[in-house]
Parts: structure tokens; sequence; C-alpha cells
């Protein structure tokens, strides 16, 4: 009997702290948490872009925000690129769609959002996304115009 309550204790508390890190992860917003502040980032475009491409997945107005500079030509393990694509009509401070990459273990990983009602869903990533990114492999996968 002992050994039954202390697995269903076990269970609960296993349940509770993956729920815990679950929410965690995202912000309020549905973008991942390590995105928080990206608006307070280097912006690495010197204005917004409203041309695009080729290639062209995310018209409208961007900006890209960069969490790291550059070392030499690549960006360090760690770094987070926000690009926001705001349509015209769109409020500045909730553009429509938030493509984002994440470096770690030296590769890229990308997932972009759209704005469904109040919160961020995921539109696309993975390997959609770098079939396209990998155009730009000399500046290591990010497109840029200054």
């Amino acid at each position: 009997m002992r050994l039954r309550i202390l697995g269903v204790v076990a269970t609960i508390a296993t349940a509770a702290s993956v729920a815990v890190v679950a929410l965690a992860s995202t912000s309020t917003a549905g973008l991942p948490s390590y995105t928080n502040g990206y608006r307070e980032w280097p912006r690495i475009n010197r204005k917004p872009f409203t041309r695009c491409g080729p290639p062209c997945a995310h018209s409208g107005v961007k900006n890209v925000y960069a969490s790291r500079k550059k070392v030499g030509a690549r960006y360090p393990n760690g770094t987070v690129i926000v690009k926001t694509v705001a349509q015209s009509g769109d409020r500045p401070t909730r553009p429509n769609q938030v493509a984002v990459m994440r470096k770690t273990n030296g590769r890229w990983r990308y997932v972009e959002y759209v704005l469904s009602g109040s919160r961020y869903t995921v539109l696309a990533q993975g390997q959609l996304c770098q079939s396209c990114h990998v155009q730009a492999r000399v500046n290591d996968y990010v497109f840029t115009k200054r």
C-alpha cells in the first residue's frame, strides 16, 4: 500500500513539474520565452524594409533583431534572431508574423508564428524554413538588408 501511494505521489509530482516547465517556456503571447525583450535587442537592419525577395516568405514591413552580435562571420551559439512582419494597419506592438531563429549546437532552429486573436501560434518550422535560408549560407543563414 505504501509503495502504491509513493508511486501516485511521484506521478503527480512529475506531471506538475512538466506542466511548470511547459508554461515557463512560452510567454503569455505564445512566443517562446527566449524571445522576451527582443525589441530591446540591437536591430540588424538600419531601417524597416518593405520589399520582399527573392526569396519572399514574409511580405510586409520587417525589422530584424539579434540577441547577440556576430563573432567574425558567424553568430555564436545561443543567439536568437527575431524578425517581425507587420502588415499595413497592424498595431506596432503586435506584428502579424514573428519569425524566430535560435542557434544551438552550431545549427539554427526555425519557427514562424502568426498572430491568431491575441496569441501567436506556429505557422511553419524546421526544414520548410531551412530550405529557404540555405540561400543565405554565406551570412550564417541570416537574411538581412542594411
